[in-house]
């Protein structure tokens, strides 16, 4: 996921420079998306490491 991140960024990056701001949001787009998705795997992969901070 860090790899298809980190390659949406660079698309972004490129999309700014050359002045495509329609395309730059669209990748925008996909960043949060894809984002939203990696927070969520790390937030599973910190419960399961320690499961006894999360039970009430």
């Amino acid at each position: 996921m860090l790899y298809e991140h980190l390659a949406l960024v660079k698309a972004e990056a490129v999309s700014m420079i050359s002045k495509d701001y329609e395309a730059g949001t669209k990748v925008y787009d996909k960043i949060e998306t894809q984002a939203l998705g990696m927070a969520d795997m790390m937030t599973m992969g910190i419960i399961k490491q320690f499961p006894y901070k999360f039970i009430k």
